[in-house]
């Protein structure tokens, strides 16, 4: 694989924008669905916008991840696919969950084109938004170090934010360049066409910038490893993990902001099974000697993770929009990567590779039976 090294004009969100410009005056799209700051300064939201004054104010790389770009995506194409050519900006993971919904029939990808940036991790929202020019800052010292307390936790333990399991077009390499420069990479033939149409041929050397994110990836997967295994200790049991959701106020708004919760009704909101009548409540009571309230707390997240665990993408969005700090997201990466791994299986990576749970054979697992000593 080769690439096109570019030189940056005036900073790494307004050269990404030079190449988005140009694929908009080409023709190659009718849209472009990119992250934009809102007026008021301090969050960003995604837009669709055909008109390249209003790319002026968009920023392909925001410090922040408030709206999963998967969800954006999903709004736009969940009736059908669109009648437009549309380019999505967003960071690997978002793609990667767009990948899973669209096989879980909630996106549409026809006329769809991904373009990915390396992405160092998102700030904690709500931390960002008390001091937003303040992180703005604390952003760029990120862009160097690709670690930070302040990124969300699950992504100082990403493994996937680069393009290794990203089925992106064009993807923004931007670990270990030099300042003034960003690479150009076409990961797809739909991607190396779209560059030739805007006089980019990718003849440079990469190899440089894959060392690069090889030391990344090799740091993270320490980290995730460590974190996983203090997870273990923590998980282990009924009561450790009653006690790792013991704030939970039962608001779902891990559920809301996550990209992958696909179910248009859900049956922890709308089904009467989950609304018990008082008087069971009471004998509930005194069977156990007391009951905690809100109820059913535990068995709403273990719920959503059966649902979901295999095509859980680590983007944090459900630990973010807690307003409790209940670890969500840690407790479902780990538990996530364990399914993941039972089925050797990456979520997003693959468009074609259906989803295990949506497929049945007769004869399998035998392996991790054999692991087990069963």
């Amino acid at each position: 694989m080769k690439g096109k090294i570019i030189p940056l004009k005036d900073n790494l969100n307004n050269t990404i924008k030079e190449v988005i410009k140009s694929l908009l005056e080409k023709g190659c799209f009718d849209a472009i669905l990119v992250p934009n700051r809102v007026p008021s300064g301090e969050s960003f939201t995604y837009l669709l916008i055909n008109d390249q004054d209003f790319l002026e104010s968009c920023t392909p790389l925001p410090p922040i991840m408030p709206i999963q770009g998967a969800r954006a995506l999903r709004n736009l194409t969940r009736r059908g696919k669109t009648s437009l050519k549309v380019l999505c900006v967003m960071r690997p993971c978002e793609i990667r969950a767009a990948i899973e919904l669209s096989k879980l029939r909630q996106v549409e990808l026809e006329n769809i084109s991904f373009m990915s940036i390396d992405c160092p991790g998102a700030l904690v929202t709500k931390d960002y938004i008390d001091k937003p020019k303040d992180s703005d800052i604390l952003y760029e010292e990120v862009l160097d170090q690709w670690t930070s307390e302040h990124l969300r936790p699950t992504c100082n333990t990403c493994v996937n934010f680069s393009y290794e399991n990203t089925p992106s077009d064009i993807h923004i390499g931007i670990i270990g360049q030099q300042k003034n420069h960003i690479l150009l990479l076409p990961i797809s033939d739909k991607g190396n066409a779209l560059l030739g149409k805007i006089d980019i041929q990718c003849s440079d050397e990469i190899s440089s910038w894959q060392t690069n994110v090889k030391e990344i990836l090799q740091k993270k997967t320490d980290q995730r490893n460590n974190s996983f295994s203090e997870l273990q200790n923590k998980t282990a049991g009924a009561e450790n993990l009653d006690n790792l959701f013991s704030d939970c106020i039962n608001c779902h708004n891990c559920m809301r902001v996550c990209p992958i919760c696909y179910c248009r009704q859900c049956f922890f909101e709308s089904s009467d099974e989950v609304r018990i009548e008082a008087e069971n409540y009471f004998i509930k009571a005194q069977n156990k000697g007391g009951i905690k309230f809100p109820a059913n707390t535990i068995l709403f997240h273990l719920g959503r993770i059966s649902h979901m665990a295999l095509s859980c993408v680590n983007c944090g969005a459900c630990e973010d929009g807690c307003p409790m700090d209940v670890p969500v997201a840690q407790i479902f990466s780990y538990i996530g990567d364990t399914v993941q791994k039972m089925f050797d299986y990456i979520p997003g990576k693959d468009r074609n590779e259906p989803i295990p749970i949506l497929t049945y054979k007769e004869d399998e697992l035998h392996e991790y039976e054999d692991s087990k000593g069963q």
